[in-house]
């Protein structure tokens, strides 16, 4: 039996990984002197072969769990070899579980068409696999259903309004949702948690970097915007956080500029706060970018951006080259 476990919304697929491991417990070694953890970056063949070939030790399955092959092994063979490994081996009595972060991340421009074509080979036979589940990061109304579930099953509750505000600051990087919800619970200490704890605790994901990246591409300073990019990238952000972020701004752009084009700029913040349903703090963030922009261009922006979401997902192109062409069309 294989499992695949893939795609950039990390913590859900964590949590998928720590099921499956809590059940192996559970169901069949309480010992869990069964499971084997394999860092993929650094595997070799014969470790992998070992370790899903050992029998069990005093229970009916062994649960092998290998993180990162396909995004950071490096190796020229490696592979194609534990292609070969899976094929013969019958795997009765192992269970294998093949953990990937995100895999548009190790796009780079070094890597060879070679090392591509192995890393597919063996990529796409694992998205066949009976057991294969992708995470992709969640939409906005999936964002909402995942904190109100996890509020409800840490035993704690949340008003309506303080809900939309923690969505609308955090968005869908899950990781920084489970700390605040954390920190939001803890502080509430069984009350229910308001709007003022929200305004007051929680990290915005609004940060200085991404507003002075839209207003770079407002502006049509394009070397500007290319820097601040790389500067994102190369500090670690992954290309689909930081795209989310640019298409969460562009949209909050759209919304008050769409708004003002057809009502006039004199609205006050609590008028544009009912109207467009956001928060003010996001508003008072925000409104001040709009001059910078054109109806037009916001929407063009919006549809490269788009674009850029979807070829992250479907295609190989290097993430960077896809960023570097937004600024140039923009």
């Amino acid at each position: 039996m294989i499992f695949f476990l893939y795609g950039p919304d990390t913590f859900r697929s964590r949590q998928k990984l720590k099921e499956i491991k809590e059940k192996f417990i559970k169901e069949i070694d309480k010992s869990a002197l069964n499971i084997e953890v394999l860092d993929g970056s650094k595997l070799e063949t014969p470790d992998f072969e070992k370790a899903v070939s050992s029998p069990p030790f005093l229970a009916k399955k062994r649960l092998v769990i290998i993180e990162d092959l396909i995004s950071k092994n490096r190796g020229q063979k490696i592979q194609k070899e534990i292609l070969a490994v899976l094929d013969k081996n019958g795997l009765k009595e192992t269970i294998i579980v093949f953990w990937e972060s995100e895999l548009d991340s190790t796009k780079t421009k070094s890597r060879s068409k070679i090392s591509e074509k192995r890393s597919s080979l063996l990529l796409n036979k694992l998205k066949k696999a009976e057991y294969a589940q992708e995470f992709n990061l969640l939409d906005e109304g999936g964002v909402y259903r995942f904190i109100a579930a996890e509020i409800k099953k840490r035993g704690g509750k949340i008003k309506p309004d303080a809900l939309k505000l923690l969505a609308d600051l955090v968005g869908n990087d899950l990781w920084q949702m489970n700390s605040e919800i954390d920190k939001l619970l803890a502080f509430s200490k069984n009350q229910e948690i308001t709007l003022n704890e929200v305004e007051s605790m929680v990290k915005t994901k609004l940060d200085e970097n991404i507003f002075k990246l839209t207003d770079a591409l407002g502006q049509k300073n394009k070397s500007l915007a290319l820097k601040l990019i790389s500067d994102q990238l190369r500090s670690g952000t992954a290309p689909t956080e930081l795209l989310n972020k640019i298409i969460w701004q562009f949209k909050n752009l759209l919304l008050i500029k769409n708004f003002t084009e057809e009502n006039g700029s004199g609205y006050p913040t609590n008028r544009l706060t009912y109207q467009l349903g956001l928060h003010p703090f996001v508003i008072k963030k925000t409104i001040s970018q709009v001059r910078n922009h054109d109806l037009a261009n916001l929407k063009k922006i919006y549809h490269h951006l788009l674009t850029i979401d979807y070829k992250l997902k479907t295609s190989q192109i290097d993430p960077e080259v896809l960023f570097d062409l937004l600024v140039v069309r923009s």
